[in-house]
């Protein structure tokens, strides 16, 4: 093991082609292991939804595989697959319009989600089998019948007990300021047994978001969730976590703050445009992802460091370009450390937590050296 770390380091220096810092690769001590996931012809290796699950002892990274009409598990044990689900695709068991996400919750819940909708997505078992459709029924005059269901590494769905908790985006103009309220609710769970959709109203935009103009990508927040009633909520502008406890009815700030910046920026003062959005967002730090690590007891908070050059750039693809940030708490958000990673070289959105450390996938837009047949990951404990 000492000898593989060895070698991979020091090819990792080797191989960077500008100049750079001892900070830098200073993140290469907490190197832990390096793991290949073996793709073939039909899987890409951008595992753009993507799920950690334990089952046991055994640790498997779970991909939609929109190719293949699929879920695909993989060992990270070993890096190989270890069992494809295919799913229906026609007649009424069958999802055939676009997917946006699953979740794994065991071997006989796995639910595949059409794009921006719960109602119509679909549940099926480890064997393949169609389970249920959901069909939700909605408050129509609490929320005008619609909901727009999200499920992505940084804001997964998942399910608990029998309800499903998720997050929604907004369907109005985010450019107009008087939409940016305490009315709408941004958590939502689905209770499966009674197919009815809850509003939690403790979750909402700030109040130092209220009443602004913002760029697209700063409404956009992350969820952890710690049990069906605690939530923990990083906003991109928000040096602090909120804290959300539904069952007392408690919501409370916690300070988590980068060293490198300060959240308070200054919203537009009428509606940008898509240049004057990706500038802003690209130029500035920005919080992301929140995540809790359950085998250290230790909180992480990603954060986006700025581009230098943002001219003709988009969030998509660019914010690949940005070096990031792992700020680590301990159980009871007390500053521990922050951990620069670089730039071009791992994906900022599909974080995990396994057994031996944060999980990065090396599948970076911007990097060169990536092989399209395989999946690397890199596995780092932030806690020594």
């Amino acid at each position: 093991m000492f000898k593989r770390k060895l070698i991979i380091i020091v090819t990792f220096i080797q191989s960077c082609s500008q100049q750079i810092t001892e900070t830098d690769h200073l993140f290469m001590n907490h190197f832990v292991e390096e793991v290949g996931l073996v793709l073939d012809d039909s899987t890409s290796n951008e595992f753009i939804y993507s799920q950690y699950f334990r089952d046991g002892n055994e640790e498997f990274l779970i991909s939609l595989n929109p190719i293949t009409h699929s879920i695909d598990k993989y060992s990270i044990a070993d890096g190989t697959l270890s069992k494809r689900i295919k799913f229906p695709t026609e007649g009424p068991e069958g999802i055939n319009s676009v997917m946006q996400g699953f979740t794994y919750a065991s071997q006989d819940s796995i639910f595949i989600f059409l794009k921006g909708s719960l109602r119509g997505s679909i549940i099926i078992n480890e064997k393949g089998e169609f389970v249920k459709r959901l069909n939700p029924s909605v408050d129509k005059t609490a929320h005008f019948g619609l909901v727009n269901h999200v499920s992505t590494s940084g804001n997964p769905t998942r399910l608990i007990g029998n309800r499903l908790h998720f997050m929604q985006y907004p369907l109005f103009d985010v450019h107009n300021p008087s939409n940016i309220n305490s009315n709408y609710p941004l958590a939502l769970e689905y209770d499966l047994q009674k197919d009815e959709i809850l509003y939690d109203s403790l979750l909402t935009f700030p109040e130092s978001y209220r009443d602004k103009i913002w760029p697209v990508y700063d409404l956009v927040f992350s969820r952890e969730i710690i049990s069906d009633s605690i939530y923990i909520i990083s906003w991109p502008l928000l040096d602090s976590l909120k804290w959300i406890d539904k069952k007392n009815r408690i919501t409370k700030n916690i300070l988590a703050k980068s060293q490198y910046f300060s959240g308070e920026q200054i919203p537009f003062s009428i509606p940008p445009n898509q240049e004057e959005e990706n500038k802003m967002v690209l130029g500035k730090f920005r919080y992301k992802q929140i995540l809790f690590d359950p085998y250290r007891k230790l909180y992480y908070r990603i954060i986006m460091h700025p581009l230098k050059e943002t001219e003709n750039k988009t969030f998509i693809p660019n914010i690949d370009e940005q070096k990031f940030s792992i700020l680590v708490l301990d159980e009871n958000f007390k500053f521990k450390k922050e951990v620069i990673f670089p730039s071009n070289t791992y994906s900022p959105f599909n974080i995990f937590i396994g057994k031996s450390g944060v999980i990065l996938m090396k599948n970076n837009y911007f990097d060169e050296d990536v092989n399209e047949d395989e999946l690397v990951l890199h596995v780092f404990n932030l806690e020594k």
